[in-house]
């Protein structure tokens, strides 16, 4: 009896905490949704703001990576073209060293022959004057002649222990006695307009000259001995307003790519050519089997 009043009276207790039960499941599914509905959309943009760092900074990381890749570029392309110049240069050398050797093994010229570097030019004009780096201890002397393959360069106007000064025959107190292919005598000068360009003024009054003709020395010289090339004529301007025809010279080099030259030793004896006996018995030859 006392059993069926302990089971009466549990029955219902335990009904009532299964209804409970049931229903708080309920309200907490409810409220799930509640707060799911909630939280989502902020887990969402939580989510996609993550992703966005996350996107941004590998775009960070990987533009840096750009960056030094673009600037390890920049460096190999930088020491390419330093290298580029660099055997450009020696390239360069080594051709302006074999025409020197050349001109040495098959030189017109009798005496001593020197190689020269030019040090640096006249800052003020570079169709002045330049230095080279021979000098009295090299056996330098004033009045001694620089040329660059068939042509003439200059003149020493001024030797010290290790050094010298080079007047250029595009100085415009440069005044050499010079003639063309037609042997018309000339005095051949430095523009006074220091454009790098030379004047020849023939001794009479020639209409046979022409543009590209080449001057040379005539020999007529306690310098310059006969037969090294100046130039080739460049313009001839007979206008009007001149006394005389204006004819410009052109020479085959620009002072300021000039590296090196050679320094001809010579005896100073007016009208002597310094070339070889052999070519000089050969032109004497010619003339002879023209008469």
């Amino acid at each position: 009896m006392k059993k069926e009043s302990k089971i009466k009276i549990l029955l219902p207790i335990l009904a009532v905490i299964i209804v409970t039960v049931l229903i708080f499941n309920r309200l907490l599914f409810k409220l799930k949704d509640q707060v799911d509905k909630v939280a989502l959309p902020i887990q969402s943009k939580v989510y996609n703001v993550a992703n966005r760092a996350i996107s941004l900074k590998d775009i960070i990381f990987s533009y840096e990576d750009i960056i030094a890749e673009n600037e390890n570029l920049k460096k190999e392309n930088m020491e390419l073209k330093i290298q580029k110049e660099r055997n450009q240069k020696i390239l360069e050398e080594n051709e302006r060293l074999s025409k020197l050797l050349e001109m040495k093994e098959n030189s017109i010229y009798k005496g001593s022959l020197k190689f020269a570097r030019v040090s640096f030019s006249d800052i003020n004009n570079l169709n002045n004057k330049i230095f080279i780096d021979l000098g009295k201890k090299d056996g330098i002397k004033v009045d001694m002649i620089a040329v660059y393959g068939d042509y003439l360069v200059g003149k020493i106007i001024d030797v010290y222990s290790d050094y010298s000064v080079v007047e250029l025959i595009t100085n415009p107190n440069s005044i050499i006695s010079a003639k063309t292919e037609a042997d018309i005598l000339g005095i051949a000068r430095g523009s006074d307009e220091e454009d790098g360009l030379l004047y020849f003024q023939p001794s009479i009054v020639e209409d046979n000259l022409k543009e590209g003709e080449e001057i040379v020395t005539s020999g007529v010289s306690n310098i310059f001995p006969e037969g090294i090339k100046i130039g080739k004529i460049e313009n001839i301007d007979d206008k009007e307003n001149y006394s005389y025809k204006r004819i410009t010279i052109k020479p085959p080099f620009e002072s300021k790519d000039l590296k090196e030259l050679i320094v001809i030793g010579h005896e100073n004896t007016v009208n002597k050519p310094i070339v070889k006996e052999e070519e000089t018995e050969e032109v004497e030859e010619k003339g002879e089997e023209g008469k």
